[in-house]
């Protein structure tokens, strides 16, 4: 036997798996050194594309800048008015004037030290200023591409590169320089397109991408709209393998080259031979994966799906198996567990029952029904013979009354033979009080609806003893039926004094408590407040199930009401 069971055991099926699972560490070192390198690279990629949009994001803020500060100086009167509606700005009697731009162009220009240069260029004349040369002449500037582009944008700013293939264009513009132009009118009071133009050098851009580069193998390209602008690398030269990462925003680009050389140095043949162990290594750990789930995943499963079973209400709830090992023997426990679970289950339940019956039929047997009976036949012979009409009227009600409600045989009355037995009981109320109406208004598909007996003689006891009873200008109570959504509604209304907000809510409170399973009052103190109504809610709770419910709403002052709840049956009995 212990022989057998060893055999089957889960510890040995786990150590042959681990001797399988030794057989390939060696391809999965090799792995994990593959690995290792593949997330160097994912990181360090990530971490170069980080840095060249940090980078990008200083270019993007200097042509910010100078967006800024061209919208600056376009803005300013005391510049643009001088170029308004004049032929040549070098004329004479306009030099002291162009001095005087020269110089606030000047000063507004070195406030950013990236600007190395200033113009602002007469569109008709092609004459101008500059921060550097003093006065220009830049003929046909009307026909160069920046000019045209700088109409064309209408008061935006434009960025022009110049190329190798452009630049003998103008004698003001090379390639080691980037220019930033827009027109000197933003406003577009001037009909004549004058344009201003700052100067940026391109080492001031090289100075912000070369700090990236981590060695003379590796260059840095930037670019605007795609056009190329410079490298930070002059003397780079490109091989075959390389690695190229790119990064965009808004209309520059940055574009990174390195050899792959720099980031793997293991040679292909180890390559190669990782692969090898790889393929073998994931066909093993397919094979023994299996194994895994055969021996341990698939009864866990199994009774996984037995205890969900079980929790959910499936008392019948069992594992199917044959299985010698320890999940078999732990199988075998969980079903006698569950056999036991339910026999106590069902015991227990079948206890309470019996216990709540039981102590019903004791509340309703306590008092003696013949000798009452006898008693008041006495009392009511006494007061005919004594023609007393009122006393031989309410005994012969509460008689009535009595003989319904202590009765044995019949649990249960339609709701209008309830209502007719409750009448007695009323009759005798109003005989003794005299100070108040009743209005019964009951739907005829109501009538003939079962109800337990007894359901609505404390709810209408309240109504008179705590409400009209002590209203000292009497009162009407109503009581009255209808059906909704499958359910029976009794309403009983009273006019009396009510109850205060406190008492209302402490009410509420206690009758919430009462459920399905928590239907038994308790005995410490059978006499407590609100007892006839918790003793109604209980009831309903225990006969009708959990949709059964009562509400009371009240205000001070004005009156009660009290409502309950009753599913229907199949068979349309509440």
């Amino acid at each position: 036997m212990k022989n057998t069971l060893r055999r089957h055991s889960i510890q040995f099926k786990l150590t042959l798996t681990f001797l399988f699972i030794l057989l390939p560490l060696v391809g999965v070192s090799l792995f994990s050194n593959y690995y290792s390198q593949r997330m160097v690279y994912d990181q360090t990629t990530e971490r170069t594309r980080g840095a060249l949009l940090t980078t990008l994001e200083y270019v993007d803020q200097l042509t910010k800048n100078m967006d800024q500060q061209t919208l600056l100086i376009g803005s300013n009167p005391a510049l643009v008015d001088v170029w308004r509606n004049i032929r040549d700005p070098l004329s004479r009697d306009l030099l002291f004037d162009i001095y005087t731009v020269q110089r606030q162009l000047s000063a507004l220009t070195n406030v950013n030290g990236a600007v190395k240069e200033a113009f602002i260029v007469h569109g008709a004349s092609g004459n101008g200023v500059s921060t550097l040369s003093g006065g220009i002449k830049w003929p046909n500037v009307q026909e160069e591409s920046w000019f045209r582009q700088t109409i064309d944008a209408g008061g935006g700013l434009v960025v022009y590169v110049p190329t190798p293939a452009n630049e003998g264009d103008s004698q003001y513009l090379n390639e080691n320089d980037i220019y930033y132009a827009r027109l000197l009118d933003v406003f577009g009071n001037n009909d004549e397109p004058n344009a201003m133009i700052l100067v940026v050098d391109k080492s001031s851009l090289r100075k912000i991408v070369q700090h990236l580069q981590t060695s003379p193998n590796t260059d840095i390209s930037l670019y605007y709209n795609g056009d190329f602008v410079l490298k930070s690398n002059p003397d780079f030269e490109r091989s075959d393998e390389m690695i190229s990462i790119k990064a965009e925003s808004g209309s520059w680009s940055i574009a990174m080259e390195q050899p792959k050389a720099e980031l793997f140095h293991q040679p292909r043949k180890l390559q190669k031979l990782t692969s090898w162990i790889i393929a073998v290594s994931a066909l093993l750990a397919v094979w023994i994966a299996s194994l895994v789930y055969v021996s341990i995943a698939r009864p866990l499963h199994q009774m996984l799906r037995a205890i969900n079973q079980f929790s959910g209400g499936n008392l019948n709830a069992q594992i199917g198996h044959r299985r010698k090992d320890e999940f078999g023997y732990l199988m075998n426990a969980f079903n006698r567990m569950a056999d036991a679970q339910r026999k106590l289950i069902e015991d227990d339940y079948e206890k309470e029952l019996r216990l709540a019956r039981s102590e019903f039929s004791l509340l309703q047997s306590q008092i003696n029904p013949h000798f009452l009976y006898n008693t008041l036949d006495s009392i009511y012979s006494v007061a005919t013979k004594n023609r007393i009409g009122e006393i031989s009227e309410m005994v012969i009600n509460l008689a009535q009354f009595f003989r319904v409600s202590l009765g044995k045989g019949r649990e249960s009355f339609t709701l209008e033979e309830t209502v007719q037995h409750l009448m007695y009981y009323i009759r005798v109320q109003q005989i003794r009080t005299d100070h108040f109406a009743v209005d019964i208004e009951l739907e005829e598909d109501t009538k003939q609806i079962p109800l337990l007996k007894l359901i609505l003689q404390p709810i209408v006891e309240n109504a008179i003893v705590h409400g009209l009873g002590k209203s000292l200008y009497g009162g009407d109570l109503s009581i009255r039926s209808w059906l909704e959504a499958g359910r029976l509604h009794l309403e009983v209304e009273d006019t009396g004094i009510g109850m205060e907000e406190s008492v209302l809510g402490e009410l509420r409170e206690e009758l919430e408590g009462i459920t399905s399973k928590s239907y038994r009052i308790s005995q410490e103190k059978p006499f407590s407040r609100f007892f006839g109504l918790k003793n109604v809610k209980a009831r309903i709770k225990l006969y009708y199930g959990d949709e059964a419910d009562l509400r009371v709403d009240s205000s001070y002052g004005e009156g009660t009401r009290v409502t309950m709840i009753l599913p229907l049956r199949k068979e349309g009995k509440a």
